[in-house]
């Protein structure tokens, strides 16, 4: 009878030892599942397919957004026009486009027509126009859409660089329903306003800090003067500062005749009062800072390109180790170490035939690049009488993110000189890119 009780007592101890050993082997089975889950989530998601705004050359096609597959693992598709998303008439000049809050539509503004097209991109390979809106400048008085920024609310806001008047002045901001390119509302004020005593007169691009409640916006110029063709005494002297929630200009600040700011790049990390943007007109980089927490930002250039140099793109990584600066006269692209924020450094360099546009992997190796800047500049008749004699092609430049310095990757070229379009064979100019919508961005990213 004691001998049984002892063997059952063995038995039972037996199975709560198997239990517990079975649980913690589970437990550790799920620890080891949720930190490789971790691990998968925050691994950069590799670009599969390149989304290019492209303008015709010709007239006799409507523009369209150029897919490239960028996978190396797809020799099939790697460096190659993979699909061609044709506008729906002709005349819109693609220029800068981006995704709505969720990723499932393009937001693509023709620059010149004021329209606003809407594509599918359930099929990330194969996107497709969903819808078209044509009366943004009718409803909102304003025109020539540039940046696309998706808001928190599923609206996206839209920078427009000018006005409905004979002078194109002021240019203003205007949030757009996300599938419909719909008018909602100005972000701002209204297009009618006087603009001499209630800013901004410019608009270009614009950036959010919503953690600091700022943003900054640009001025390359207004469309009557900056839109047939280079010029420097058409360009924007300002730069502006805003109260983001109250949505008005709180600084104005002029950076010099002819500097024609364009792209806001606030730094990433939390709580950093620094950005920066690229003035074309006088080959400069401006940072912007309110260091001594005053509230009011001080503006000083901290690069300077060489003589002849155009400084028309500008992004910096996510870690905000480096800008990169294309220089679309200088026919290069720079690196620049920006660890000490207002006093970057160069440490690498590139050519390419007018370089333009710049979009970066986001695990920080590839920088993807075109160059076309808008087709009235692109035709206009150069300094000193040099006329434009480069390939217009999508380039990408292999980059060591950890000790710096830049190689153009010889592998990969989209040569965009004999593109098949909706009527035609021929040239095609690219410029703005974006990623699948699987790579996923930051709130304000564009």
């Amino acid at each position: 009878m004691r001998e049984g009780k002892v063997m059952h007592m063995k038995r039972l101890f037996f199975i709560i030892i198997l239990v517990l050993c079975s649980g913690m082997l589970l437990l550790g089975c799920k620890q080891k599942q949720a930190e490789k889950s971790a691990a998968q989530e925050e691994a950069p998601q590799r670009e599969k397919f390149l989304y290019v705004a492209t303008v015709d050359m010709g007239g006799e096609d409507p523009d369209f957004v150029t897919v490239v597959g960028v996978d190396p693992s797809d020799p099939s598709t790697y460096s190659k026009i993979v699909h061609r998303v044709d506008m729906l008439d002709i005349g819109d000049e693609l220029h800068h486009f981006g995704y709505n809050h969720d990723r499932t539509y393009l937001m693509v503004p023709g620059l010149f027509s004021g329209r606003i097209y809407i594509v599918d991109v359930a099929d990330p390979k194969r996107p497709v126009v969903k819808t078209v809106n044509e009366n943004l400048t009718k409803k909102s008085g304003y025109t020539t859409p540039h940046t696309i920024i998706g808001l928190e609310n599923g609206n996206n806001l839209v920078t427009m660089i000018g006005a409905d008047s004979e002078s194109t002045a002021p240019g203003g901001l205007v949030e757009i329903n996300a599938a419909t390119g719909e008018f909602v509302s100005v972000f701002g004020p209204p297009a009618d306003r006087d603009f001499e005593n209630v800013p901004p007169t410019y608009m270009y691009d614009a950036g959010m800090k919503p953690e600091l409640n700022r943003m900054v916006t640009t001025s390359f110029g207004l469309p009557k003067n900056v839109g047939p063709g280079i010029t420097i005494d058409g360009l924007g002297t300002d730069v502006y500062l805003w109260d983001w929630k109250e949505r008005t200009v709180i600084q104005k600040e002029n950076i010099g005749h002819g500097t024609g700011a364009l792209e806001v790049r606030w730094r990433a990390e939390e709580g950093s009062t620094i950005g920066y943007t690229n003035a074309p007109g006088s080959n400069e980089i401006w940072a912007w800072d309110d260091l001594d927490g005053d509230g009011k930002y001080t503006f000083t250039a901290v690069i300077k390109l060489p003589d002849g140099s155009v400084p028309t793109d500008m992004l910096l990584t996510d870690d905000d180790k480096y800008i990169y600066v294309s220089n679309w006269m200088g026919n290069n692209v720079r690196q620049y170490n920006i660890e000490d924020p207002l006093k970057p450094v160069l440490t690498g360099e590139v050519e390419i035939p007018y370089a333009q546009m710049l979009r970066i992997s986001t695990d920080r190796k590839r920088l993807y690049v075109t160059n076309s800047l808008l087709s009235t500049w692109d035709d206009t008749e150069l300094p000193e009488g040099v006329t434009r004699n480069g390939k217009y092609g999508i380039f990408l430049i292999d980059v060591d993110h950890e000790k710096g310095g830049m190689m153009l990757n010889k592998e990969f070229f989209v040569d965009m000189m004999k593109v098949q379009k909706k009527n035609t064979i021929g040239p095609a100019r690219p410029h703005m890119m974006l990623f699948d919508p699987a790579v996923k961005t930051p709130f304000g990213h564009h």
